[in-house]
């Protein structure tokens, strides 16, 4: 009694020795530590293998909590693992796969094997009674999606894996996992994308990563990637385009399925599983072995979607496996990626812009901190053995180290940033009289005062020093024969004008650089070389330019507006102001290779040359519109 004693009074010693701040975050500490084990205990997972009558097992199959759309399906040897709040504890196991009847079964915190035993049906008559009958169920089930799948919003928790191996290997290269959240749209019109955000993510790299010169992106759009029912596409769009046969029909839930063969050309092909009571897609299988585009080093493309149906009779999607296989540095690269949904609700909120995953990004580049505790807490599509030795064999110590060096290149690679865009300035040229000659070329010109419109291309570079301060380099050529060169150095402002959606930045400028402006005057064909300041020209062809040279200061307004994490689309105006010119004539070479081609400035007064003009400034370039594009690493 009195050690109790004393220690609690050394604590309260302690205690009134803290800061204040001190004993907030002991305090807070304490919280946490109670409110996890609370967690834990409020929890149990379940765990077995589902497998037929003949011990084999059932690969896929689903696992469903009665009145519930929590679940999850057994992984490529039947096995599965489902975590099991304190309020569900009362309620069944619901596990079913196409074939098979239907078991419920009480939940068991022992590991147990679960035998579905096969629900056989023969293929019967009504293959006969339409010549194309096939073909009717799949335009029965188009029209049929609004009354078999939600009519509303729904937010999908689901857990993603993807796996990469070279043939023949058993160790993976990498594995990529992460939770999820997706909001579905409802399936009353065609969705083919939504929104998507990621919850947690692990993942295991091996040696041979460094040397893969392919990532894999898009992962984390699984739930809307492969839900052929939501996208409406191939034959769910043009159902004419098709063949069609009834090859099996098969039973689950007590309901007759037909398995419906579909074909184009006999290339892309796919299977098809439509029940026969409300017309309701619930699987398919799709074959691609063609139209790939760009990624022509792609072997074969196949996927699986399934679908589940809830107790309010609507059929929601559940799980999709996707695998194909690329040529890469003289091996064959195989990736498989699974998903499943592991909780289904009403959808309530949206996901903020700043929170969703773009389709282009790559999990396996994400730097989210790794929490190891929380895969223990939620329900997986369970790994095999040789995955979970390499997610146990991980020294999270040295992780942490490398993630810290990773970060300084990451920040310093998400620091840097292109822009592209389109120039039109507003070019006026001042009247003017030349008079030039040597031994070959004669010019003796009037020319009027002129107003123009030129049109260049731009292209910067910049590095964000801090998140509103910008410094940069910035270009510009012509596109016409007459149109401006210039060089610039870029002092840049950024600042956020919508900090809690989609990024509408407004940037001010200043630019410093060295620009050229040039107005086209002729081509001259010559006949044999000639020297103009020194310099021999001994091109056939060269063309002439009356030119300005000289520095200039430009300040500018920039507005864009983010399309993705990635790509920005920016419009700007600037105004432009000479610091000092040079005027003459530009010789440049024609024939010869236009990057490396000769150019010669002949500045006025020199050689003969005079160049007359009525006012100070022989060109003004004072307004400037670009429009552009913007893109990070």
């Amino acid at each position: 009694m009195r050690t109790i004693i004393l220690s609690e009074f050394i604590t309260f010693n302690i205690l009134n020795k803290l800061t204040s701040t001190h004993k907030n975050k002991i305090i807070l500490s304490a919280l946490l530590f109670l409110f996890s084990f609370q967690s834990i205990l409020a929890q149990s997972i379940i765990s077995g293998k589902i497998v037929d009558s003949h011990s084999n097992p059932i690969p896929f199959a689903h696992i469903r909590l009665e009145n519930t759309n929590i679940g999850t399906i057994s992984n490529d040897i039947g096995v599965f693992k489902l975590v099991v709040h304190i309020e569900n504890k009362n309620k069944r196991l619901i596990i079913s796969s196409i074939g098979y009847k239907t078991e419920k079964i009480n939940l068991n915190d022992e590991y147990q094997t679960v035998t579905l035993f096969e629900d056989v049906t023969q293929l019967n008559e009504v293959v006969i009674v339409s010549k194309d009958y096939a073909k009717e169920l799949i335009e029965k089930a188009i029209l049929a999606i609004p009354n078999n799948y939600p009519t509303s919003d729904e937010r999908h928790t689901g857990f993603f894996r993807e796996t990469t191996t070279w043939e023949n290997e058993k160790k993976p290269i990498y594995i990529n996992e992460a939770v999820i959240d997706a909001i579905k749209g409802d399936y009353t019109k065609g969705n083919r994308s939504g929104d998507v955000k990621l919850i947690e993510l692990r993942k295991y790299e091996s040696v041979e990563l460094d040397s893969l010169n392919v990532r894999i992106h898009a992962g984390s759009h699984h739930i809307h990637r492969f839900d052929i029912v939501a996208r409406r596409e191939a034959f769910l769009s043009s159902p004419e385009n098709y063949k069609y046969s009834i090859i099996d029909t098969l039973r689950q839930n007590e309901k007759d399925i037909y398995k419906i063969f579909v074909e184009k050309k006999n290339e892309n092909s796919a299977h098809v599983y439509i029940q026969e009571e409300t017309f309701a897609i619930v699987k398919a299988d799709i074959s691609l072995t063609s139209d790939f585009g760009n990624l022509g080093s792609r072997e074969f493309f196949n996927f699986t979607v399934t679908y589940q149906q809830g107790e309010d009779k609507r059929w929601r999607f559940r799980n999709s496996y996707y695998k194909t296989a690329f040529k890469k540095q003289g091996k064959t690269l195989n990736l498989t990626s699974e998903y499943v949904s592991t909780d289904i609700k009403p959808n309530t909120a949206k996901i903020p812009y700043l929170e969703r995953l773009q389709f282009s990004e790559i999990l396996l580049d994400d730097t989210k901190e790794y929490n190891p505790n929380f895969w223990n807490n939620y329900t997986i599509i369970s790994p095999n053995e040789i995955s979970e030795s390499l997610f146990k064999s991980i020294d999270y110590t040295k992780v942490e180290k490398e993630k810290k060096q990773s970060d300084n290149m990451t920040d310093f690679v998400n620091r840097v940033s292109f822009e592209n865009g389109l120039t039109w300035t507003a070019l006026s040229m001042a009247s003017s009289a030349i008079n030039y000659s040597n031994s070959v070329i004669n010019i003796q010109q009037n020319n009027d005062a002129t107003n123009k419109g030129a049109v260049g291309f731009s292209i910067s570079i910049f590095y964000a020093a801090t998140p509103n301060l910008l410094i940069g380099y910035a270009n510009e050529s012509k596109i016409s024969r007459t149109g401006i060169n210039s060089n610039d150095f870029v002092i840049a402002g950024k600042f956020n004008l919508n900090p809690n959606g989609r990024p509408i930045n407004i940037s001010p400028r200043l630019h410093f650089g060295y620009q050229e402006l040039d107005y086209y005057l002729k081509q001259f064909n010559l006949e044999e070389d000639i020297e103009v300041d020194r310099k021999e020209i001994n091109s056939e062809k060269v063309n002439i330019y009356l030119s300005q040279k000289g520095f200039r200061v430009k300040p500018s307004l920039v507005l864009s507006i983010e399309n993705s994490k990635h790509v920005s689309f920016s419009i700007s105006t600037s105004y432009n102001m000479h610091l000092n010119q040079k005027n003459g004539l530009m010789f440049r070479e024609k024939g010869k290779n236009m990057l490396f081609s000769k150019k010669i400035f002949l500045e006025n007064g020199q050689e003969n040359l005079s160049i007359d003009t009525n006012q100070e400034d022989l060109f003004k370039n004072m307004i400037s519109i670009n429009v552009g594009i913007a893109f990070r690493l």
